[in-house]
């Protein structure tokens, strides 16, 4: 089973169709996806969502171009932990060992293979999983962000000796090609590639830092090291439950029925982690319930109704414990800081519904 890829992903489409002028809003009601999910850093979505993503993308704004455009926009800070390691990377060459190492931290789907010889160096790019086909849309943004990339990082231009691409596209836009490599690709090829002289892989990379670059590369292993070992059980568990909620908040017995352990064993793997079910159960309400007075205008009542609490009362004394204030209380303090005001407390007895 695939890693999926990082929600990371996600904002830097939005902020590209912004940048066109079209309404991110309008785009995710187009294409059906739920923003909640970009409110979790750490959340991963399959390679199938993405695609969709990109190809809904592609039709919402009539570009059929629309991954090799989304591709030469990218910033190495989208990539996050990895576009830290390679700015302090050495050279190229080290940069795009790097980055076939760390590549699972933001995508499992395809895989950046290459092959250099004393002439040139070839990179292929294929599809990790066999059965799955990946869209258009993903492979050309794969291929035009990587080419970009390899141009900031060396601040020099770099002529590609070739590029082979698998599907067929039309004489109008073949234009697009030409405009972001410089040479017109090969259409209908058996496989998706590019060639360049091997001595780009010598080119400096400006800045770079090595005692940076051991500080962000410590991250960047441990991050692959969990995608690729799992994390823990707490953490499994917890994900899980977050994933129930709202729409339905499991007991401890449907947890240990979906995880194929007995009520004990699970109660035990918790505990050898220092954690219990209910911890994480009530972790889960809490992050649910700060969503809730951030983000809605539902009175306090209403979200102690949907988090399941026997009256509002209940849900206040839990949210004091969870936070050090009482819902209300917490909710004026995020206005007033999303405001960039200092908040006064002026009343502490308790909150209305």
């Amino acid at each position: 089973m695939g890693h999926g890829l990082s929600v990371g992903m996600i904002p830097p489409i939005l902020s590209f169709l912004v940048r066109r002028g079209y309404d991110s809003e309008s785009f995710c009601r187009f294409a059906s996806f739920d923003t909640r999910i970009l409110q979790e850093a750490e959340a991963r979505i399959p390679e199938e969502e993405f695609d969709r993503l990109l190809v809904a993308a592609a039709a919402f704004t009539n570009d059929s171009c629309f991954g090799l455009h989304l591709g030469q926009s990218i910033e190495l800070s989208n990539l996050g932990i990895l576009g830290y390691v390679l700015l302090n990377c050495n050279t190229i060459g080290e940069a795009l060992a790097a980055y076939r190492t760390y590549n699972i931290i933001l995508c499992s789907g395809i895989d950046m293979e290459p092959e250099t010889n004393h002439r040139e160096t070839v990179i292929a790019f294929k599809v990790c999983d066999s059965a799955r086909q990946a869209s258009r849309q993903a492979l050309e943004g794969m291929i035009s962000s990587l080419y970009t990339i390899l141009l900031k990082l060396s601040c020099r231009n770099i002529t590609l000796g070739k590029l082979q691409l698998a599907h067929e596209a039309s004489e109008e836009e073949r234009n697009a090609y030409q405009n972001i490599f410089g040479i017109h690709p090969e259409f209908g090829g058996e496989s998706n590639l590019l060639s360049l002289e091997s001595e780009v892989m010598q080119y400096p990379i400006l800045f770079s830092n090595q005692e940076l670059l051991s500080t962000f590369e410590a991250y960047a292993v441990e991050a692959r090291k969990q995608l690729l070992y799992g994390r823990s059980f707490a953490d499994q568990v917890y994900k899980w439950i977050a994933g129930c909620m709202p729409s339905r908040f499991p007991d401890v017995t449907e947890a240990a029925q979906n995880f194929n352990v007995s009520v004990r064993m699970l109660q035990v793997k918790l505990k050898q982690e220092e954690t219990t079910y209910n911890s994480l159960f009530n972790k889960a309400r809490k992050e649910f319930a700060v969503y809730y007075l951030k983000r809605t205008q539902l009175a306090i009542g209403e979200i102690a109704y949907l988090l399941q609490f026997s009256e509002p009362s209940a849900f206040q004394s839990a949210f004091k414990k969870w936070t050090g204030m009482p819902p209300g209380e917490y909710r004026e303090t995020c206005r007033y800081r999303q405001r960039g005001e200092p908040y006064h407390m002026q009343n502490s007895g308790g909150d209305t519904c």
